[in-house]
């Protein structure tokens, strides 16, 4: 993606538009004040200076002034609405603030993924706002980096996998950092000026009634007539305007998405989050201010009409993801070209669009309780399993740094804190030798957790913190997350309190569980007492290959009935009563009666 000369190319055309925008203002603002001057100034005469039609030059110049005030003022009265923050726009929206305190794991995930671009770029980490929406978008909103807020939807927050969220979260940072936001907010105080034209049209037309009877006919119908020509004027000026601000947005778009992968540097998770957007079935904001703050959204919030080329707030988001990956722009096309023809359809057939709603609203619905029921059902079986966890926690939350606690709920950050309990020395050479060009944000992470180290006795607290986000994680994430830690550990031999963490995480989440294959139960007898025996030959440590092997042979444990594996837990703590350190035996056979346990 050339995203330089894209973000050039977007400046430039933006900076036109702008002007082009401030013109139509001023010209549509101007002809209608000229317009009501000449029309009042012609019949507000006194019937002696001629037949009731006539010129005065300073009813002219007073209603000019008059008309022109109102606008003005208009557009003022909204700019200082909107001057009290980003916050407006959120609340206006029905967005919540969300804080670590309340928030649940998908939200302290998006906590994280906001706190890390605003390190990256530099500003202040602005408030976090969640929409009770199941459309996929976002917002950025705010007239400085000071009072900026981000906005993102239940819909998005629940829909999108850390990669595609840190990338759309890059694409409002964008936003924050282009000047887009305050240029939104006064573009939406311009446009509410000429909206009150609109206003006037209807108030000569309906609200001056008894004035036009009392002074008889010939009097109400230039009242009426003015009342139609500012409707006219005020429907096209508000139109064009509305036009060009949406063609500004367009190119602001093509800047943020340029900026965004200049932020992230990669490409697949802006395009992948699009393509989500894309196919979607529920797109449309529910706010009744939707339509006023379209311009703001990371995706506009209406359906094609008529009037899509001009009115569209945003560019086609075929032509979006060929910009950041003509691959897969082609791979996608035509599942995106059907979706949208599928919109369309729903946006004529309300029934069907409700339909899809529904279904939307369950399945989010569904996946948030599903997650939220696997963290706790893990959290309740350490409890249950080991009662002393719950002193370990509290301990934990006495003297833990808060950043290694930041982990909970988040793939990426739950990598870099594993990844330094169970093997700190690969930790380091990946953090220096990849993670430092490829992952600048888990770079950047890794370094706030070296300068905060966490001491050794709450190690283990800290996993059995941790463990239950990391169950409750989607299914692709825990896979990954398993993977890389994997991909680390086998650069490196673990230490005997590694190993006994490294054997606790893999009972817990299921890491290398075998499939089906037939082993006789004395077979997994005496492959489970081997592995053991070997561990404890090595001084508790493992390496590479064993750090794979004994929780895979621990875990044909399950496939005994209950009375024959608990013998076979308990044959496999004697083994390890013989070696290591008093507190490290204790710890290791906690670890191993783990597999022990009923699945």
């Amino acid at each position: 993606m050339r995203f330089r000369q894209y973000q050039k190319d977007a400046r430039r055309i933006s900076s036109g538009l702008l002007c082009l925008y401030a013109l139509a203002v001023m010209s549509v603002a101007g002809l209608t004040a000229y317009v009501t001057a000449l029309i009042c100034s012609f019949y507000i005469v006194p019937p002696s200076e001629g037949s009731g039609i006539g010129y005065s030059k300073t009813i002219f110049i007073v209603v000019f002034a008059a008309i022109s005030a109102v606008i003005i003022g208009a557009g003022w009265v909204r700019l200082r609405q909107l001057s009290a923050g980003g916050h407006v726009v959120a609340e206006a929206l029905g967005g919540m603030r969300i804080t670590r305190g309340k928030a649940g794991l998908a939200e302290r995930r998006l906590l994280n993924v906001v706190e890390e671009m605003a390190i990256a770029s530099g500003v202040r980490m602005p408030k976090v706002y969640v929409l009770p929406d199941l459309s996929l978008n976002a917002f950025a909103a705010g007239m400085s980096e000071n009072d900026a807020v981000i906005g993102i939807t239940r819909g998005a927050v629940q829909g999108f996998d850390r990669n595609e969220l840190q990338a759309v979260v890059a694409h409002e940072f964008s936003h924050i950092l282009n000047g887009d936001m305050r240029r939104n907010m006064q573009l939406c105080g311009c446009l509410y000026g000429l909206q009150m034209i609109t206003s006037l049209g209807h108030f000569f037309m309906h609200g001056d009634t008894g004035s036009s009877l009392r002074s008889g006919e010939s009097r109400g119908l230039p009242t009426m007539f003015l009342g139609v020509v500012l409707l006219c004027l005020g429907f096209v000026g508000s139109l064009a305007a509305s036009w060009i601000q949406a063609a500004i947005s367009r190119q602001r778009e093509f800047l943020a998405d340029a900026s965004a992968v200049q932020f992230t540097r990669q490409s697949d998770g802006l395009a992948s989050a699009l393509y989500k957007v894309a196919v979607a079935s529920h797109r449309r904001l529910t706010s009744p201010y939707a339509a006023e703050y379209a311009h703001f959204m990371f995706e506009g919030v209406h359906e094609a009409d008529i009037f899509d080329k001009l009115a569209a707030t945003h560019p086609d988001i075929y032509l979006r993801i060929e910009r950041l990956s003509p691959f897969k722009a082609r791979r996608w096309k035509k599942e995106i070209r059907e979706a949208q023809s599928v919109r369309t359809d729903f946006f004529f057939a309300s029934s069907a669009a409700y339909l899809s709603d529904g279904r939307s609203d369950f399945s989010a619905a569904e996946a948030e309780y599903r997650q939220k029921h696997l963290s706790r059902q893990t959290a309740e079986a350490i409890r249950a399993f080991d009662p002393e966890s719950a002193g370990r926690a509290d301990e934990l939350a006495r003297i833990a740094p808060r950043h290694w606690l930041s982990a909970e709920g988040d793939g990426e950050r739950l990598l870099v804190v594993l990844a330094c309990l169970f093997a700190p020395q690969a930790s380091a050479r990946a953090a220096e030798q990849v993670w430092e060009t490829a992952f600048p944000l888990r770079f950047a992470f890794y370094r706030r957790l070296s300068r905060h180290p966490l001491p050794q006795p709450v190690h283990q607290a800290l996993l059995e913190h941790l463990l239950p986000s990391a169950a409750a994680l989607p299914p692709d994430e825990r896979e990954r997350l398993h993977a890389d830690l994997y991909a680390l550990v086998q650069n490196e031999t673990l230490s005997p309190d590694a190993a006994v963490l490294w054997l606790e995480a893999a009972a817990w989440l299921g890491w290398f569980k075998p499939v089906s294959d037939g082993l006789s139960e004395a077979q997994i007898h005496n492959a489970a007492i081997q592995a053991v025996q070997d561990w404890v030959a090595e001084a508790g440590r493992l390496n590479p290959f064993a750090a794979r092997e004994l929780p895979h042979t621990l875990h044909r444990m399950a496939a005994l009935e209950r009375r024959k594996r608990l013998l076979l837990s308990e044959a496999c703590c004697r083994i390890l009563a013989e070696g290591g350190q008093e507190d490290w035996r204790t710890r290791a056979q906690v670890a191993v009666k783990l597999y022990g346990r009923k699945p």
